[in-house]
């Protein structure tokens, strides 16, 4: 049965919600904010039987341009963006979901991390984001990291051999570069995107979660 996507409120949080019946995924988006490509992505997790929110950090507002999305990535409060994150996997265990994973892009990525270190989570996916030293080293769950080998110069942090410094030594951490790759390889909707690499890394992330949630 295909899920019914919705907007829900909770916790003075709005969320893009589809509902596949299963675990639980909080999605978290790029510096963007809330786009359909971001909804797009909850719709195929819940088609293979998650349930999925995906919480809105910038509160309505999307950016058009580089610009815009510069300044809302400046202005957001990562401690209360993590703390959103943290209250959405709440919401999935009171809506049922026996397990919870935090996935992200990019800024995303970065709170999706920081949340799963300040909550106890069963899974992380990160796509090519990270603010290091936001906990990433006491998480003990399962991790899973796909990094862009030709990650963009002024996002140092998740380059590859960065995300390799930031888990060093870390057992549950499996970690993924994508050749040739550029950062929002994953993304459809902009023109870095990496067919390819998206579809291995989309593969590798299903299994993940059907792994750890199951």
């Amino acid at each position: 049965m295909t899920p019914e996507p919705e907007t829900v409120e909770f916790d003075g949080i709005s969320a893009y919600s589809s509902d596949g019946g299963g675990a639980g995924v909080v999605l978290v988006h790029e510096w963007w904010g809330l786009v359909p490509h971001i909804t797009d992505v909850c719709d195929r997790l819940a088609a293979l039987g998650f349930a999925v929110l995906a919480p809105d950090l910038y509160h309505g507002v999307i950016a058009r341009n580089m610009g815009e999305a510069e300044t809302l990535l400046a202005g957001l409060d990562r401690p209360h963006a993590t703390a959103e994150v943290v209250a959405t996997v709440a919401e999935l265990r009171r809506r049922g979901s026996p397990k919870v994973a935090t996935m992200g892009f990019c800024t995303g990525a970065a709170v999706a991390i920081a949340a799963s270190a300040a909550c106890p989570v069963d899974a992380t996916v990160a796509y090519y984001g990270i603010w290091p030293g936001s906990g990433e080293r006491t998480i003990t769950s399962p991790v899973l990291v796909h990094a862009a080998e030709l990650e963009w110069e002024g996002n140092w942090w998740a380059q590859p051999a960065q995300f390799r410094r930031w888990f060093e030594g870390m057992d549950n951490v499996e970690l993924h570069v994508y050749a040739g790759a550029q950062h929002a390889f994953f993304n459809d909707a902009r023109p870095e995107y990496d067919e390819a690499a998206a579809k291995l890394s989309w593969d590798r992330t299903v299994a993940f979660l059907r792994q750890h949630l199951a």
